[in-house]
């Protein structure tokens, strides 16, 4: 089993596209990142780092560059009605000693100043102010130029350029993201200094602390971010009409979207003078993220943006680069070619990003919603597990499930505890067994054994195995 070249073009360096760097790096490949933008970055708004992506942070060690700016919060709270009414609870330690991984939350710039920095010294070619404007497919070679002149050949390319991706424009020119509802969203950030000092009652509720101001109609989403020095404020509003692009909101109707809200997060957003109203498009499922040659793919936003109500965007993204790292990785190790490794990549990635699309449409659904009373009850037995007797808890029984899908241990461990990498091996293995021999004495797939006993052989230390 021989070890082969791969070169690999990277176009986008948001947060997947520099997953996807970092993961074929690892894997052996020789990846140039092409960026659109003058100077990497990002905006300064929050993002949640579940356990199916802090692990990758972990193993590539973006948790050691960020360092401090990574917050765990103690608790994940859900307020109702004027009174702020908690009506359900949660531990991010116990999703965190469920899935084996912590539950970050962090500045989006700190996350990408970091993944950026972790492609660097993993040896990923960053090119900025390289916008993509052109595609050459074949069976061979793809060759990209872009609008500064400069031309690439690569053995395999991965479109990691957004919602609006030329890549997919090139492969899908028909397809394109729709709202899938009348929602829009608001962000901002605070310090907490500047909220205490002018709203002291505040800090009742804003402790290290994740917290939800559910419904009617909309809601509000405050955690603590920059090492707990900040408070990221994302809120969400069913309007009227379908909200297609970004634009301006005027100040006063936005506060009065929160009129019957707690008054403490009403004062709370009187501090933040937003301006900008996010549209949350999604992209319809499509059967191919592929070229007809199976050497170009599309990922993350390109193929699967999604509505923010479960946090799983970027999340998303980043599984999908962590998958083709180790696809790639069994390519230039020669047990699969990369046409191969993509139809892989497709059949497991195409109905997970599907799953997350619709749990997050539905868990807007449910924090949304306008008559709640039904949903509130619902959740009375996680709020009395943590609350009415601290020193001996009545747990929730065995088949209790959340509504609160985004902080749920239990609802959706499918996507809270999964692993793009080992789904991937997992894969790889299943499609080897299906494609050859086995043998019946041994009752042993001989793809598997060259798999598996190749890695050894090419590195020096496999010895003839006695039949037992």
């Amino acid at each position: 089993m021989a070890t082969k070249s791969l070169t690999v073009g990277v176009v986008g360096a948001g947060l997947g596209g520099l997953s996807a760097a970092i993961a074929m790096a690892r894997a052996g490949a020789d990846v140039t990142l092409l960026e659109a933008a003058h100077e990497l970055g990002e905006i300064g708004a929050g993002i949640q780092v579940f356990p199916n992506v802090s692990r990758f942070l972990i193993r590539w060690g973006v948790d050691k560059i960020i360092g401090d700016n990574l917050v765990e919060h103690d608790e994940c709270n859900t307020y109702v009605g004027p009174e702020a009414t908690l009506v359900a609870h949660s531990a991010p330690s116990d999703l965190a000693l469920r899935s084996g991984f912590p539950w970050w939350v962090v500045r989006r710039d700190h996350l990408h100043h970091g993944l950026t920095e972790s492609a660097r010294h993993h040896g990923v070619k960053v090119r900025v102010n390289s916008r993509v404007n052109y595609l050459e497919d074949s069976a061979t070679a793809i060759k990209l130029s872009t609008t500064n002149g400069e031309t690439y050949s690569f053995d395999f390319v991965v479109g990691a350029d957004g919602i609006r991706s030329f890549i997919r424009s090139q492969l899908a020119p028909s397809v394109s993201p729709k709202a899938p509802s009348k929602v829009a969203a608001y962000r901002g950030v605070l310090s907490y200094e500047q909220i205490f000092s002018e709203i002291p009652e505040a800090r009742a509720y804003l402790r290290n602390s994740m917290d939800v101001w559910a419904g009617p109609n909309g809601y509000i989403l405050t955690y603590p971010i920059s090492g707990g020095k900040e408070l990221n404020i994302v809120t969400a509003f069913c309007k009227d009409d379908y909200v297609t692009e970004m634009g301006e909101v005027d100040i006063e109707e936005f506060r009065n979207y929160y009129q019957d809200y707690s008054p403490v997060i009403q004062k709370v957003l009187r501090l933040v003078n937003y301006s900008h109203r996010w549209p949350l498009l999604q992209m319809p499922p499509m059967k191919s993220w592929s070229n007809k040659h199976g050497n170009v793919v599309l990922m993350g936003d390109a193929v699967h943006c999604m509505q923010n109500h479960m946090a799983q965007g970027a999340a998303t993204a980043v599984e999908d680069g962590a998958f083709l790292g180790r696809i790639v990785s069994e390519v230039i190790r020669g047990t699969i070619s990369v046409n191969e490794g993509v139809s892989l990549y497709e059949k497991q990635r195409i109905p997970k990003s599907w799953i997350k699309q619709q749990i997050s449409h539905v868990s807007g659904l449910m924090n949304m919603a306008t008559h709640t009373t039904e949903r509130d009850n619902a959740s009375v037995p996680e709020v009395l597990a943590a609350f009415q007797n601290r020193v001996n808890p009545v747990k929730p029984p065995p088949t209790y499930r959340s509504w609160q899908f985004y902080c749920s241990s239990d609802t959706v461990p499918g996507i809270f505890y999964y692993d793009a990498e080992g789904d991937a091996d997992a894969a790889v293995c299943e499609y080897l067994t299906s494609r050859g021999p086995v043998n019946a004495d041994e009752m042993l797939s001989e793809n598997l054994r060259d798999k598996w006993t190749g890695y050894a052989r090419n590195n020096g230390i496999v010895r003839q195995a006695s039949v037992l």
